[in-house]
């Protein structure tokens, strides 16, 4: 869909193709708003809508409609990169927040409003950011959970939690945050000699100090996650309505030669290094964005 880490896309070269899982014949092909100059970097996707930047210019693009909001510009006090964005709520709802971040500051939109706030210092690196029980948790590159304050004062602060020991061997890149029902859960992808597997944990509220319970099964439910962190991740209960299957990781496939644009893995099972269709996750970065998922409608009722 485009480079991620360059300005070198303009915005009328988006491209994009929306595959339902339970509507596996059928597939939408979109495209960003033509005759748009703009040379833009991807920040992330949240709520429908591709959070794209230029030069203190934010551009929402909705994935559905390809319908774009441009919200006031901001000034930053640094030169820091923005590198991510997230929405606090549906853009649609009264009190929707656009986030936005820098390696040394936050900065929040309120839609409809024409100004920005600031707040730094922040935490390290964000790489995922979910809204758990009306309060916003990120989780970021030192693997810290920090809850993020919107009002009465715009800030940032660490939630302690404690981490068995096992939880860290064999931990390969980022986990993901993925709320659940009533649970929030972190999810791994840990490697264990020749092979790897999704491990999950809950995170268990009812002790002092908060600490990650680990989860042997799903249950009734199936999970979405994607490879870049700045895409929302879902979760679905009874997927078997649809056709697919509890206790399973649903995470997008590279190969367009592949039967289906998302591959289904079991959490818990051991899948070859060499050999899994999934196994492209565990190696360097593409250039290119990776699919992701995009509010699913067997999930949300969209109606797309």
């Amino acid at each position: 869909m485009g480079d991620h880490d360059s300005f070198h896309n303009p915005l009328s070269n988006y491209k994009w193709q929306l595959h339902d899982p339970a509507k596996t014949n059928l597939s939408l092909r979109r495209s960003a708003p033509r005759h748009t100059p703009y040379y833009v970097r991807y920040l992330g996707c949240s709520y429908e809508y591709l959070i794209l930047y230029c030069e203190e210019q934010c551009f929402l693009v909705d994935v559905y409609t390809s319908t774009m909001v441009k919200p006031h510009k901001f000034r930053r006090s640094d030169n820091s990169e923005i590198y991510y964005g997230v929405f606090t709520a549906p853009l649609s709802s009264p009190n929707s927040c656009l986030l936005l971040f820098s390696r040394k500051s936050m900065f929040r939109w309120q839609v409809g409003t024409k100004s920005w706030t600031e707040h730094s210092p922040v935490a390290g690196r964000i790489h995922q950011i979910v809204s758990f029980k009306g309060q916003m948790l990120a989780m970021d590159s030192l693997l810290k959970l920090n809850t993020i304050s919107l009002a009465p004062q715009f800030g940032m602060s660490e939630v302690p939690v404690v981490w068995g020991d096992h939880m860290a061997a064999g931990l390969l890149k980022n986990p993901w945050l993925v709320v659940c029902g009533d649970m929030l859960l972190k999810v791994d992808l840990s490697i264990h000699g020749c092979k790897f597997c999704f491990q999950a944990y809950r995170l268990d509220l009812s002790v002092k100090p908060t600490k990650w319970a680990e989860l042997k099964k799903l249950e009734n439910w199936a999970l979405f996650v994607s490879l870049d962190r700045r895409s929302s991740t879902f979760c679905c209960l009874n997927p078997e309505r649809w056709g697919g299957k509890s206790n399973c990781i649903y995470v997008p496939s590279r190969s367009k030669d592949f039967d289906k644009p998302w591959i289904e893995v079991e959490l818990g099972k051991l899948m070859s290094k060499r050999s899994h269709p999934i196994s492209y996750i565990l190696g360097p970065r593409s250039k290119q964005l990776e699919s992701f998922w995009v509010l699913p409608s067997l999930v949300y009722g969209v109606n797309e």
